[in-house]
């Protein structure tokens, strides 16, 4: 669904490269976290995946669209839609259903399948009986899931998400990283989520690594966090339970470098204890 080539990006004021020699495919249905700390170029790879920038060298092509054929901008962006870090951001108008609606108005759909694509994309984020609220009365993770409503709205086969629950407290992140697994399960969207929490990371198929604008490590979650040092060394944590289980094996435990959840650890500290592990 997204491809690079050699990938090159810097802005035009300057000669420093923000992404340099990205070469990546992303597969129809996944779902890809990318991390990175601030500045490392991870939001600004997001764009070039919606065209919202365009590389200074090598290629990028989304659902097999080159990004930089100017004549097929509108054809990427309904492809993939975009979802950034504050929703307030993207409300355009002051009915929830209204500004699901909006974007296949302007896409010139005709009324009837606007209505049942609103009814649709807000039941699939759990929002339908917010439908005649307005925004401005929801809470951050409630309103993140009327944004992302309004990108499917759009029909898109891949959903960008840049950031989308830096703004949120830990109820609203829940809500908005629940919505965004089941879309990718149930419906089958390409999920590619930018993000600086490792356990919404852990939560992804595939996890992209970036510092200074290169891609560093890229593997499954297991893959990427087991490498602890690694991962202190480009300036990021890794999930609690990870870090938990390196600290333990430190101490002598035996138990697994790459464990990733609460279960894993309970079970392998019994274990490791002399106990036995739940059926």
């Amino acid at each position: 669904m997204i491809k690079t080539e050699n990938l090159v990006f810097a802005y035009e004021d300057s000669a420093d490269e923000v992404l340099s020699n990205i070469n990546l495919n992303i597969e129809k249905g996944s779902f890809t976290a990318v991390l990175g700390h601030n500045g490392s170029g991870k939001s600004t790879l997001a764009k070039m995946f919606n065209a919202i920038l365009l590389p200074s060298g090598g290629k990028a092509y989304v659902n097999g669209i080159d990004t930089s054929d100017e004549k097929r901008v509108f054809d990427i962006r309904r492809s993939a839609g975009m979802v950034f870090q504050n929703p307030d951001n993207q409300m355009v108008a002051a009915v929830v259903e209204d500004e699901v609606a909006f974007a296949p108005e302007n896409l010139g759909v005709e009324p009837k399948e606007i209505r049942a694509r609103v009814d649709e994309c807000l039941s699939a984020v759990g929002m339908t009986k917010y439908a005649q609220s307005a925004p401005s009365k929801l809470s951050g993770g409630q309103k993140q899931r009327v944004a992302i409503a309004s990108v499917l709205a759009m029909n898109p086969e891949i959903l960008i998400l840049d950031e989308p629950t830096a703004m949120l407290d830990p109820m609203g992140r829940k809500e908005v990283m629940r919505t965004v697994k089941r879309l990718n399960k149930e419906q089958g969207i390409t999920v590619v989520l930018i993000t600086h929490y490792m356990d919404e990371a852990a939560e992804a198929d595939r996890v992209i690594v970036i510092d200074d604008g290169k891609i560093v490590t890229d593997g499954t979650p297991r893959e990427v966090f087991s490498e602890v040092e690694k991962m202190k060394s480009l300036g990021l944590d890794v999930p609690q339970v990870t870090l938990l289980a390196h600290e333990l094996r430190a101490l002598g435990v035996n138990i697994p470098r790459d464990t990733l959840t609460v279960d894993e650890a309970f079970d392998a500290l019994v274990s490791a204890l002399g106990g036995e592990t739940r059926d």
